[in-house]
């Protein structure tokens, strides 16, 4: 499959068979699209960020004028990432959750892409020899790590989208709820994977790539001190009853057994996280937000992880009636959600450990000691 044809696919995969944008078309506000042309205007977009051009541009881009009131934001957030990772304009479009998403989600892109790269430069042949086995487990980190950043993006668009646009005041009012408190996981945990990626396959330039450990431990003293209590954990608990619906919808063995331990490991957070509150509560604000950075990087990888049970559950199911192309792009899916849940989310173990205990290691250590 040549790289163009795989850029789409990717992109078409995570914004209609895994967040079904298609449906869009049936609100008001974007009752000129069809799912058809919805598609066409991915497309475009993917075209013109690489400085190609093909039939049916122009109605795409007639399509996307006056951007936001036409486009579904979910679209034009994949749109300004492709054009500004190409160096061209950065953000053709203005979005309303561009100040939260847009950083992440170019991050997101730049790395997938350097994954990509990277892969027409090796041999298919040596590469599937059994010698190879640690590249392919370093391909699997940038492919897990980034295709999970670009869900995760897109997922923070479509709930702004729905804030905007979903006809129900209640699913309007729970989705703002929702992107609320995943705010800090969609600013940290895209960027954070994008270096991870950049790292995997020895292309970490410079330090300026490296997220800001500073802005890293306020966003997570922000999420643990402050976001999982608004609204009397609301968002919380919106968060674990969207996840549920994909847990329900795994059909398959594998999916149902990475469903199962993801559920373990997000009845285990919150169980933890009631420890938490109660140490709040009681005063212990410094011990509880001393391991803040690791209740951030627990939630990320839960996320991550939700991100690619969604993705496998799609992927599963076009898989029984996919041709040759198709069947190597569902079962690339599925091998990386088998790589996520087999080697990733265990390594959380140690996040729940250390929060759990409410470990002081690094509060008790002073200036004069090192």
């Amino acid at each position: 499959m040549l790289a163009s044809q795989v850029e789409s696919r990717e992109f078409l995969f995570q914004l209609f068979d895994v967040l079904d944008t298609g449906a869009l078309a049936a609100r008001e506000r974007y009752q000129a699209h069809s799912d058809s042309s919805l598609r066409a205007v991915v497309e475009t977009f993917g075209r013109l960020s690489a400085g190609r051009s093909g039939a049916g541009d122009e109605r795409a881009e007639a399509l996307a004028g006056d951007s936001v009131g036409v486009v579904p934001e979910v679209i034009l957030t994949l749109g300004n990432a492709l054009y500004e990772t190409a160096g061209q304009q950065s953000r053709l479009f203005r979005t309303r959750s561009e100040d939260l998403i847009a950083a992440p989600m170019a991050a997101s892109v730049s790395a997938w892409q350097d994954y990509r790269t990277l892969l027409t430069t090796l041999d298919m042949a040596d590469l599937d020899a059994p010698e190879s086995a640690d590249l392919r487990g370093r391909l699997l980190v940038a492919k897990s790590r980034s295709e999970a950043a670009l869900a995760m993006g897109l997922y923070g668009a479509s709930l702004a989208e729905d804030v905007q646009s979903h006809p129900e005041a209640d699913q309007r009012a729970n989705s703002e709820r929702l992107l609320a408190f995943l705010e800090p996981l969609l600013a940290w945990w895209p960027r954070h994977a994008a270096w991870l990626t950049s790292v995997s396959l020895g292309r970490a330039r410079d330090a300026s790539q490296i997220p800001d450990p500073d802005e890293s431990g306020r966003l997570a003293r922000e999420f643990l001190g402050q976001r999982v209590w608004q609204h009397q954990s609301h968002g919380l608990q919106l968060f674990l009853q969207s996840l549920q619906k994909d847990l329900e919808a795994a059909t398959t063995q594998d999916t149902q057994q990475w469903a199962l331990s993801l559920s373990e490991t997000l009845q285990r957070a919150v169980k933890v996280t009631q420890g938490l509150g109660q140490g709040l509560q009681g005063g212990a604000g410094d011990r509880v937000l001393a391991n803040a950075s690791r209740y951030l990087h627990l939630f990320g990888e839960m996320l991550a992880g939700w991100m690619w049970l969604q993705q496998a559950n799609a992927a599963a199911r076009l898989l029984a009636e996919a041709g040759p192309g198709e069947e190597s792009f569902c079962l690339g899916k599925l091998q990386a959600a088998r790589y996520f849940f087999h080697w990733t989310l265990p390594e959380v173990a140690q996040d729940l450990v250390l929060l759990q205990n409410q470990d002081t290691t690094c509060l008790d250590m002073r200036a004069g000691w090192f």
